[in-house]
């Protein structure tokens, strides 16, 4: 069940394009090394997400995402999905919108997180696409073989983009604890290694 209220509030947070961290206004949860590698330096709170990297891939856009908990990396994707989709223009815009709020659950079927998360991500989508409610914020909780999320959401009509995302595959999907000491090596030079403990999120978007 959906409880919408409208704010006249803007939406926070800065929107860095591409490879960049997704939130830079967080960057010092995290730790870049000259080696290029992130951290989970023991974040607590509801300050805990780090950021999101675009996953080279030979088709479709790929999202690496670190967190220090598993609800913090499917907000970190989430938040990277809504993205990558924008325009210039449209990431510069989106702020100066009106956001809603109002609460977003999935169910997760047979204890699988990682399809979990595939399919809110998939919710998210289709909130854009069936209800006009373009996804800027989401505060998850995972409970009781649901996830549940306070979202922040802008009149998708208003949102101008440059890429669809027409689903989440499961290809390459990652949902997975990093443990302590740890390292989960980097792509290349596009994403940095990620050091435990902590956790990190993988999805391939088909677009």
């Amino acid at each position: 069940m959906e409880m919408d209220s409208p704010t006249s509030a803007r939406i926070s947070g800065i929107h860095t394009r591409r490879i960049q961290p997704a939130s830079p206004h967080r960057e010092s949860c995290a730790t870049h090394s000259p080696d290029r590698f992130v951290h989970a330096m023991g974040l607590t709170g509801s300050d805990d997400r780090m950021s999101w990297w675009i996953l080279p891939t030979t088709a479709d856009i790929g999202i690496r995402a670190f967190s220090s908990s598993p609800e913090g990396a499917i907000e970190e994707a989430t938040l990277g999905m809504q993205a990558i989709q924008l325009s210039e223009s449209g990431a510069k815009t989106v702020n100066s919108l009106v956001r809603h709020t109002g609460t977003w659950s999935v169910p997760i079927e047979d204890d699988d997180l990682p399809r979990g998360m595939v399919r809110w991500m998939e919710e998210v989508l289709y909130r854009c696409d069936g209800e006009d409610k373009w996804l800027v914020g989401n505060s998850i909780s995972i409970n009781d073989g649901i996830i549940s999320s306070q979202v922040s959401w802008v009149d998708s009509d208003s949102v101008e983009r440059e890429i669809e995302v027409k689903a989440v595959t499961m290809h390459e999907l990652i949902l997975r604890r990093v443990e302590e000491g740890e390292l989960l090596p980097g792509v290349s030079n596009d994403i940095p290694s990620f050091e435990g403990p902590g956790w990190v999120a993988q999805v391939v978007l088909d677009v």
